[in-house]
């Protein structure tokens, strides 16, 4: 329990960095502007959301995945970790997306998706998801094979 922990935490870090990357598109636009209130509110927002897929998937995989399960192999773990935040991003823009297209037709429904600032979100969710996973997998076995 406390090495997925430690693992998300190292994916919260993660996270922040690459929903930053992610941002800077959006933030060299003419007008967008930050505050240092911003800054506290993405670290504790997506603290939130690393926390309930810790409690939502990590804590039980860590309890129920054996320890000589193929799954615990550091790259085959990350590649898990992105596939199941990768996932979770397709799934909710992809339920943004439903609506949109609803109410703007076909085109215009995904460039206003796309316009909600998805890149930094689907970075910051693949990274979570990446990282948590491969820092599990070394933590539980620092010898193991990458």
């Amino acid at each position: 329990m406390k090495l997925s922990f430690l693992a998300m935490l190292c994916g919260w870090v993660a996270c922040n960095i690459a929903w930053w990357v992610g941002a800077i598109p959006i933030l060299l636009k003419p007008g967008s502007s930050l505050r240092g209130a911003d800054f506290m509110m993405i670290g504790t927002f997506t603290g939130i959301v690393v926390l309930i897929a810790w409690l939502v998937i990590f804590l039980p995989s860590d309890l129920f995945v054996s320890d000589a399960s193929t799954l615990r192999r550091p790259r085959t773990a990350a590649w898990c970790g992105f596939l199941a935040s990768f996932a979770i991003v397709a799934a909710i823009f992809g339920y943004i997306a439903w609506f949109e297209i609803a109410n703007h037709g076909f085109v215009e429904g995904v460039w206003r998706t796309l316009d909600k600032a998805a890149l930094p979100y689907a970075l910051g969710t693949c990274a979570t998801g990446t990282a948590a996973a491969y820092v599990r997998a070394r933590l539980d076995n620092p010898q193991a094979s990458p």
